[in-house]
């Protein structure tokens, strides 16, 4: 090949390469694109339970379009639009946005039956100022469920472990889980299952129903089973040394200790 041709290749090699770079270089400069954003209505106080909602207590800030909630608010008005205020359904924070399942229809309002669970029921249950654990227990709190039975002052009187890990839903009218200050109550409105609502009022009509709190991060079954007045002794009876030959005879509430003699 000549010299000539072999320097024309070089040439354009060249120039090719310089063109490269100048179209990596403006490729560069250029920005991203910003990514759309639409506006979306949250709260900018925090909305209690069953509150009517008021226009200044929204506002509307930028969310990302390819990130937006299902079932938010693009518009204020579309909250306080005519037809009556809507209502919080359950608790919203400040800065949370409102979504169509937390808040009622234009002139709704709040209803217990709104926070209870698919598939799940809502049952009351008479308690006083101690079986309700001193009124310390509040809606959104897990609790269990202890069922005491029998004829006060005989041997028959037994408690069972009815239900655990049950959520409160309303302490007497109050159901806003924003509550946090004791109350004694009257009544417990719990959710739970059809066959748990049926146990519910049947233990309520043969016994006496009382709460155990439980911790609000104690998911966990706990060993369930009958105490018995019997089970009330402060200790076991201690076992007897081989050596003294004695063994302990219990007899109802009563303890005897017996001496067994050799060969007996």
């Amino acid at each position: 090949m000549r010299v000539g041709g072999l320097i024309s290749i070089a040439a354009a090699l060249a120039l090719g390469a310089v063109a490269v770079a100048a179209v990596r270089g403006r490729l560069a400069e250029t920005p991203a694109a910003a990514p759309a954003v639409v506006g979306v209505v949250v709260a900018k106080v925090p909305l209690p339970f069953g509150g009517r909602i008021a226009r200044e207590q929204l506002e509307l800030v930028p969310w990302p379009a390819d990130h937006l909630p299902a079932g938010a608010f693009t518009t204020i008005e579309q909250v306080v639009e005519s037809g009556g205020d809507r209502v919080a359904m359950r608790p919203i924070a400040a800065n949370e946005p409102l979504l169509a399942d937390k808040v009622s229809s234009p002139g709704g309002r709040a209803t217990l039956s709104t926070i209870v669970g698919v598939e799940m029921r809502a049952v009351t249950i008479r308690v006083n100022d101690v079986l309700g654990v001193a009124g310390f227990v509040l809606p959104g709190d897990r609790v269990d469920i202890l069922l005491t039975r029998g004829t006060p002052g005989q041997e028959d009187g037994t408690t069972d472990l009815l239900l655990q890990n049950v959520r409160v839903l309303g302490i007497d009218q109050e159901a806003s889980e924003k509550k946090d200050k004791p109350q004694v109550a009257r009544a417990v409105t719990l959710e739970v299952r059809p066959d748990e609502a049926q146990k519910l009022t049947l233990a309520g009509s043969v016994g006496t129903l009382s709460l155990a709190l439980r911790n609000a991060f104690d998911g966990e079954p706990g060993m369930a089973r009958t105490v018995r007045l019997i089970d009330l002794k402060s200790t076991a009876p201690a076992e007897t040394p081989r050596r003294s030959g004695g063994i302990v005879i219990l007899r109802g509430m009563k303890s005897e200790t017996v001496t067994i003699r050799g060969g007996e």
